[in-house]
């Protein structure tokens, strides 16, 4: 039977794209999700349209536009600049989720390149987060867990356009992991 903060984890995961999967009261996080619609829309079409123009320019000697010269090639730069920007917006939303943490008998699992790291009551210091401001209109988050070596372990990692959506899923994240792993901190 499925738990009610669990189906709230299930569609605060699934509003920002992190892969999950529930079985029998064990939840595994998994890496984000590609969402084809920003990977098209937002890398290959611009990526391929600064190209086509750029190889058109100087096919043609760079005389058909004349004077509007200046404003194409402004226009290829926010092209390129564009698709760059929205992949680096994925590879860090990749690198924040990489690892997988299985939550299972009031324990998290964080299972990366170094190994099983199982952290409980006992082994948890507190949960951290942090929110960076990417440009004015996308801001990304971060929540971490602190070991009682004083490591950081990274847990989740997403964007949003509002601080505060992701201040407020951030806090509510950290109180879902306290509350599951039945940590009082600080």
């Amino acid at each position: 039977m499925e738990n009610r903060n669990t189906s709230i984890l299930e569609s605060k995961l699934k509003r920002h794209k992190i892969s999950f999967i529930s079985d029998n009261g064990t939840i595994t996080i998994g890496k984000s999700k590609t969402d084809y619609t920003i990977l098209i829309g937002l890398i290959i079409f611009p990526l391929s349209t600064a190209v086509g123009i750029t190889i058109f320019l100087i096919w043609d000697n760079f005389d058909f536009f004349g004077t509007h010269r200046g404003k194409i090639i402004a226009g290829i730069l926010f092209l390129f600049g564009t698709a760059i920007f929205n992949f680096t917006r994925i590879v860090s939303k990749k690198q924040s989720n990489k690892t997988l943490k299985t939550l299972i008998n009031r324990t998290i699992k964080i299972k990366n390149k170094f190994g099983e790291n199982s952290f409980d009551t006992n082994n948890i210091k507190a949960f951290t987060h942090n929110i960076k401001e990417i440009n004015e209109e996308l801001y990304e988050g971060t929540l971490y867990l602190i070991d009682s070596k004083n490591q950081k372990h990274r847990i989740l990692g997403f964007d949003d356009d509002n601080e505060k959506y992701v201040s407020d899923d951030l806090i509510w994240f950290s109180e879902y992991f306290k509350e599951y792993t039945q940590t009082t901190t600080p």
